[in-house]
């Protein structure tokens, strides 16, 4: 039998900003409660061929570094703090950010695309319409503002359009492609969705089971999670901003609805698996109880 790949998952401290929590959670009312939550960058390294990846890349060190029209918003997140971002964090782990092969972007707002720039070598992933997003813009919403110059033309892969998404009709591109380290990338190939119970579409990014790419649409268009074997018998799935706070994930509350600029954001989302363990992107809770797993640590160490 094939012995079964893997992916040491490490977490990369990539800033902390504050987030009323009535805005996420049905039953909280108080719009004075605010909490300050991380947000979370990954570095996944897939063992069997050496590639690491990064999953998300958190806040921007220099809040000043962001364009003029979402310093606004950034005003109603504090108190923030950018240090340190995860640039800082791989250094501080013995890696520098020219070392990273490939950054998966789960989404393109500010809080999770951080400063692109200084992944020199990296192919960027993202989800279909995550260039119409950068380029066009989305007016619903005050954190709605997108940089069109924030990732490299020429090292961007966009992901094809899923056939659950018929209605997204501008053109599909994939500019370049990834080393045979990704195998299932192949040169100038359009990358085929398929079905992973209970996942409706996946990417086996490495070929061999151990790392998915999961569409995951609701919170923005192109969202992407991620879902990684990290031992024989245990998954971890990143899910981003599928939802905004673990209680949500535990059943504890549902879902708050929510209206900004006269439009509705309200996603329901989540998965069954026994060896699956969950983790959001913003969840203060599980940062604090896996510090062990800060790079060059990891979530098994």
């Amino acid at each position: 039998m094939k012995p079964q790949e893997h992916v040491r998952v490490s977490l990369l401290p990539a800033g902390f900003l504050t987030l009323p929590e009535h805005f996420f959670c049905a039953d909280q009312h108080d719009k004075n409660i605010k909490n300050l939550v991380p947000s979370m960058s990954f570095l996944l390294e897939h063992i069997p061929s050496h590639t690491r990846v990064v999953f998300d890349l958190g806040l921007r060190r220099d809040l000043s570094a962001y364009p003029d029209n979402i310093q606004p918003h950034l005003r109603t997140r504090q108190p923030i703090q950018t240090v340190p971002d995860v640039c800082d964090s791989l250094i501080h782990g013995g890696l520098d950010p020219a070392d990273i092969d490939a950054v998966i972007l789960s989404h393109m707002h500010y809080d999770h695309v951080g400063t692109p720039s200084r992944f020199t070598m990296a192919k960027f992933i993202v989800g279909y319409g995550s260039r119409h997003i950068l380029q066009n813009g989305m007016n619903y919403h005050s954190a709605a503002h997108f940089e069109k110059d924030l990732l490299p033309s020429d090292r961007t892969i966009e992901l094809p359009v899923q056939n659950i998404l018929p209605q997204f009709t501008h053109p599909i591109e994939i500019t370049t492609h990834f080393t045979n380290r990704l195998s299932s990338f192949s040169p100038g190939g359009q990358q085929e969705w398929k079905e992973l119970h209970p996942f409706d579409n996946v990417i086996d990014l490495c070929d061999d089971g151990s790392f998915y790419i999961v569409d995951s649409p609701g919170h923005l268009l192109g969202h992407l999670n991620v879902l990684v074997r990290v031992s024989s018998d245990r998954w971890i799935y990143l899910a981003g901003d599928a939802c905004h706070h673990s209680r949500i994930l535990n059943g504890e509350t549902g879902m708050a609805e929510w209206e900004e600029n006269g439009r509705h954001n309200l996603k329901e989302n989540g998965f069954q698996g026994g060896s699956v363990e969950v983790v959001l992107a913003h969840d203060a809770e599980w940062y604090q109880n896996n510090l062990i797993s800060i790079f060059p640590g990891a979530v098994e160490d």
